[in-house]
């Protein structure tokens, strides 16, 4: 086989094993709703038989004094939001002031996870509670994931990202990029009301 033919079959190899991957992805993200033209806690594709549990993406985060916990500790049988935020990151502190509002209207009816993205370097536990208090935020429920299980559980490769869980441990959505904050707030209504 001459090197052309050779590597338009390379080439085609190539192109099946991205088309696989990406199936793959799709298959495995296809019941998580990212917000479409569906209703607020409605998965788009989702069936109760595929529909993605939290205890099955459950991650170790921790508490600004080192405490261990886990997300299905923190919803405890609530619905759970979940978002995956750093102060270096200007979408996420842009939303902040909104998902403070909204944790404080839903209370103790809803848990919340602020999950900051700790790496050691960017983004560290100290210097987060010293911009949380700073700016105002002291009263939100941060967790520091500094061991990426959390991020890497939920593949959270953008921040802000942001996840909603039902009381019954079922992933409503997940969605990266800024909250739509009248969507989260009939979302979590709706839940808060079953």
């Amino acid at each position: 086989m001459d090197k052309r033919k050779r590597g338009v079959v390379i080439a085609g190899i190539a192109l099946v094993v991205v088309l696989v991957a990406a199936v793959v992805g799709y298959r495995m993200l296809a019941p998580v709703n990212q917000g479409g033209n569906s209703e607020p806690g409605a998965s788009a594709a989702a069936t109760q038989e595929n529909t993605p549990l939290l205890a099955d993406y459950d991650a170790t985060v921790y508490t600004g004094e080192g405490e261990a916990t886990t997300l299905t500790q923190i919803a405890n049988g609530r619905p759970l939001v979940i978002n995956f935020w750093a102060t270096w990151c200007p979408y996420c502190v842009d939303e902040m002031p909104e998902f403070q509002q909204i944790a404080r209207e839903f209370g103790d009816q809803v848990a919340f996870a602020f999950v900051d993205s700790v790496d050691g370097r960017r983004e560290q536990v100290q210097t987060t509670q010293e911009w949380l208090g700073q700016n105002g935020y002291d009263d939100l429920p941060v967790y520091y994931d500094s061991e990426r299980e959390a991020v890497a559980a939920f593949g959270a490769r953008s921040l802000p990202t942001t996840v909603v869980v039902g009381a019954d441990g079922k992933i409503l959505s997940a969605s990266a990029g800024m909250i739509d904050p009248t969507l989260m707030r009939a979302t979590l209504s709706q839940q808060v009301r079953q």
